[in-house]
């Protein structure tokens, strides 16, 4: 592993503060009832003032139902590696936390539940293709998909199956959790490469309602409010569906088909395109606010979004950071390799990993470098955030967990 490098610029301190919005459905989570990992506590820091994070969990993909990316911590500096843990093969998903444990997939079809404070393995769990789904989390139960069409839902504590499901394709994205508008029931939303969005009770994955599009979706569902869900797919639409019976209630033709999950912001949804395009759309009598576009490569990570910056990777090897009421660029970072890696949002800095096998964190204001730290495997998952550790997987099959350095004060 290369050393890091490390360059404090700017002000860590909150220059703002995080739409809460998307923090509001959040209480609702908690409500619901292979190989040797390192576990060599590496670089483990003495501090004598731990801060109170915020963020205590990842229960969801993009970490709310709202999949906007962003949270109101801080963000970690002089990063050192607090664990490793090594899978066996690539992870190409986003991982999950909730309580004390990191829970992850991999490309070889193993699901795995890690100590948060150790990275020592708690259990495993041996599917039967590639697990790349982020997983939802409840007090209960694990839920995620695989590429053979599988879905899962497992025991949280144990990692005993409790019920699974055969869909008619391959499942990449993670699904999201949210209560019945109708009686406050738990319900999993789910979208598939066979083009369908499903509602499932958590239950016992009995179906809803099912929703039907003319091609495949790759992104996670995110809700827009209580009653109404966004997504796109390879059909080029915006949908916009209702959640208590599925019904559309709106389509919204872009130029291209959407690759990965769209953020909502204050009821606004950001997504980015195959015709190398990023949008803000406002379902309603607004409709596009405006497009956003540079250079003749595509957007394949999901945006984060705060309530001044749009933030998201291109595969023209830079992140970029967009003015959320304009659409104008703001600034632009460049790495080495392609940035399909989703980033993550603090109050701060915005942290996101490339194929170049770096992980970046830069000032939001600006986008200059606030550290980075070589990882040695292509980075295509995305950083997640709880209780003061930044955890990401690399396509080498190593799971990091980050940490700061000194003490924050």
């Amino acid at each position: 592993m290369g050393e890091s490098q490390q360059v404090l610029k700017g002000d860590w301190v909150a220059k703002q503060a995080v739409f809460s919005m998307h923090w509001i459905l959040l209480p609702f989570f908690v409500l619901f009832g292979a190989c040797q990992p390192s576990g060599t506590g590496e670089g483990v820091s003495s501090k004598s003032d731990k801060p109170n994070y915020q963020t205590m969990s990842w229960p969801v993909s993009r970490g709310s139902q709202f999949l906007s990316g962003s949270i109101p911590d801080a963000a970690i500096v002089s990063p050192m590696i607090a664990w490793t843990f090594e899978t066996g093969s690539a992870i190409s998903g986003d991982a999950g936390i909730y309580g004390n444990t990191v829970y992850v997939g991999s490309d070889e079809g193993l699901f795995f539940a890690v100590d948060l404070d150790t990275g020592v393995e708690r259990w495993r769990f041996e599917g039967e293709d590639v697990i790349e789904s982020e997983p939802a989390l409840t007090e209960d139960a694990v839920f995620m998909g695989a590429n053979d069409g599988q879905f899962y839902a497992l025991s949280r504590e144990t990692g005993t199956l409790l019920w699974k499901l055969q869909f008619n394709d391959k499942i990449t994205a993670g699904a999201n959790l949210v209560a019945s508008p109708i009686n406050g029931e738990p319900w999993l939303l789910i979208a598939g490469n066979d083009g369908m969005l499903r509602c499932l009770r958590t239950g016992n994955g009995s179906e809803v309602w099912s929703y039907q599009t003319d091609n495949l979706i790759n992104g996670s569902p995110a809700m827009l409010d209580n009653e109404r869900i966004i997504f796109g797919g390879c059909d080029s639409l915006l949908h916009i569906v209702s959640l208590a019976d599925g019904e559309s209630i709106e389509q919204y033709e872009t130029e291209a088909y959407i690759p990965s999950s769209v953020a909502v912001y204050g009821g606004v949804g950001y997504s980015g395109n195959y015709a190398n395009q990023v949008l803000a759309f406002d379902p309603g009598d607004l409709g596009e606010l405006w497009t956003y576009s540079d250079k003749s490569f595509p957007f394949f990570s999901s945006p984060a979004v705060n309530e001044t910056l749009v933030f998201i990777g291109s595969r023209d090897k830079h992140l970029h950071a967009i003015n959320r009421e304009t659409g104008e660029a703001a600034w632009t970072y460049r790495t080495s390799g392609r940035v399909d890696s989703s980033p993550l949002a603090f109050s701060d800095g915005v942290v996101f990993g490339s194929t170049d096998g770096w992980l970046y964190a830069l000032n939001q204001s600006n986008g200059e470098e606030l550290w980075k730290l070589e990882l040695g495997g292509s980075l295509i998952a995305s950083p997640v955030f709880a209780k003061g550790k930044l955890i990401i997987g690399s396509q080498g099959g190593t799971l990091f967990a980050l940490e700061s350095g000194f003490s924050e004060h």
